[in-house]
């Protein structure tokens, strides 16, 4: 129970990882509050106790390019918990039209909802964390944002490069009040999230693992946010089975 007394905030967005990593807090003891897009994201917590049911706060989010909407969000949160230690962010969507043809709202509409979803998300809770001098937050991005693979939109790759760049101001910036900021880069997950549009989309080298885990997603955060990683910071953690190496 490395979570207990802790509240972990953990925005779901175009995947599933982000409700697998807040149920991985939750069993480890967290109060934890989950933003989701839409109701599938609840189907991970249905054979919870009903303690770890007291312990869960849903909040759904219509649109994740809204800060009014996550700042109310973290309202609730202090509400309910009455602080912050953990903010987790898996906010994705894929491009609807093809890059070298991509219209201007859908432009604006995938850089939006990756960059401004995590940090409208961030934002309000982050003075929560700096009264207390203490705070983990990490980014779910993709792999497009990591390396050159043809065939990706470009709004899409800069996008995801952008949540390693704010994971690094993150880290950066907030260091000296204890919190630290790192991203984990995912290759394309078993529920079809984080695909990179790629040609040919990118597969792990391990037998048998082709595509990552939800639960691959879900160890990661949990490293960055225990006290195994307080000395860790600024950081990309690449996932990917192999593909790609740094």
């Amino acid at each position: 129970m490395q979570f207990e007394n802790q509240v972990a905030v953990v925005a779901a967005c175009g995947s599933d990882a982000g409700a697998v990593c807040a149920l991985s807090h939750l069993r480890q003891g967290a109060r934890v509050a989950l933003y989701y897009d839409g109701e599938s994201r609840l189907s991970v917590f249905r054979e919870l106790s009903e303690e770890e049911k007291s312990r869960l706060l849903t909040i759904q989010i219509s649109d994740f390019q809204d800060d009014g909407e996550l700042k109310r969000a973290a309202d609730r949160v202090k509400e309910a918990f009455g602080t912050c230690d953990i903010v987790v962010t898996a906010v994705t969507t894929m491009p609807r039209e093809p890059g070298f043809a991509m219209s201007e709202a859908e432009y604006r509409r995938v850089m939006r909802t990756i960059t401004n979803g995590a940090l409208y998300t961030i934002q309000p809770l982050m003075p929560m964390m700096l009264e207390k001098n203490y705070g983990r937050i990490v980014l779910v991005s993709s792999l497009a944002g990591r390396t050159v693979l043809p065939g990706v939109a470009p709004v899409y790759a800069a996008a995801n490069a952008a949540l390693g760049g704010m994971a690094r101001n993150i880290g950066c910036t907030m260091g000296t009040h204890f919190i630290t900021g790192n991203a984990v880069a995912v290759g394309p997950l078993e529920d079809g999230s984080y695909k990179t549009g790629a040609v040919k989309e990118p597969e792990g080298i391990l037998p048998g693992r082709a595509q990552g885990r939800l639960q691959d997603v879900a160890g990661a955060v949990e490293y960055f946010t225990s006290p195994l990683a307080s000395w860790t910071t600024g950081e990309t953690l690449d996932l990917n089975g192999g593909y790609f190496m740094v």
